[in-house]
């Protein structure tokens, strides 16, 4: 349903070149991803191209983020995601976090699809990390066509099942995936970040489309990080999510992958709640 993303052309305030390996400010890196310790310019942007894989950025706006459509079924109508290189100029730093985060533009507009729902948990060092990746890249290109709504996500939209950039973050803010404790508490913020932008806020799927991943246990944790690492199931080498774990989630580490497997088995094993 979702595929994943999206002043000066270098980093404000700074001019260097992206290989200079300048020292910075280790910034926090509890509830970030690996590598969210940074402490110099090059890893910074380093980290930046690999949150930018694993969250889907490159699934919508390409690995030269020059935008995509994104609709594979033409019967469907296009939807394209804009080519962020010309786009980039006419941001700060600033309004690129109130965008990626929070779903605002700097001209205000009403912004729709990019799964700023799930982008809103990442941590202040991740989300610095992926603007500088960004700011490496010079204008290229041609400006794709605006963004406007297939008859997919109409459906969708007159369905209730999805809303616009300030809904679906009010929705996953406010129905989370339950808290297991503080033991699963990195898990689940990266399955927050990743797992929910397919398998909606709490993890429960989305009817006619991903299941609740309350199907993972019937996975042992080895058999999860399989399927995590190669995109192979349990009994079929390939099927819907394979695409999108060889292309994306494999570049997550061991360390993350095993949080999430550890999470999403938990929470396929909790009590169950009476009904």
């Amino acid at each position: 349903m979702r595929a994943l993303a999206i002043v000066l052309l270098l980093l404000a305030g700074c001019d260097r070149n992206a290989g200079d390996d300048q020292k910075i400010e280790a910034q926090p890196a509890r509830l970030s991803f690996d590598g969210a310790d940074y402490t110099t310019d090059a890893a910074k942007i380093a980290h930046g191209k690999r949150l930018a894989i694993v969250l889907d950025c490159t699934g919508c706006h390409g690995d030269n983020f020059q935008g995509t459509n994104l609709e594979d079924d033409p019967a469907k109508g296009a939807m394209y995601a804009p080519n962020v290189t010309l786009l980039l100029a006419k941001y700060s730093d600033a309004q690129l976090d109130k965008l990626i985060r929070h779903g605002v533009p700097r001209d205000g507009r009403e912004f729709w699809f990019m799964p700023v729902e799930s982008y809103q948990f990442l941590s202040d060092a991740d989300v610095a990390a992926i603007i500088a990746y960004l700011r490496t890249f010079k204008p290229a290109g041609k400006a794709q066509p605006a963004f406007a709504k297939n008859r997919n996500l109409q459906k969708e939209i007159a369905e209730g099942l999805i809303g616009n950039a300030q809904v679906q973050i009010a929705k996953y803010r406010d129905q989370p995936p339950p808290d297991l404790g503080p033991q699963y508490a990195w898990g689940r913020h990266l399955a927050r970040t990743t797992c929910a932008q397919c398998h909606n806020n709490a993890l429960q799927g989305w009817k006619g489309f991903t299941p609740d991943l309350d199907i993972a246990g019937a996975y042992s944790k080895a058999e999860l990080a399989h399927l995590l690492t190669t995109g192979e199931g349990k009994t079929k080498k390939k099927f819907g999510m394979t695409e999108i774990v060889r292309d994306h989630l494999s570049h997550m580490t061991p360390r993350e992958r095993e949080a999430i497997v550890d999470y999403v088995l938990a929470r396929a094993h909790r009590p169950q709640q009476p009904q």
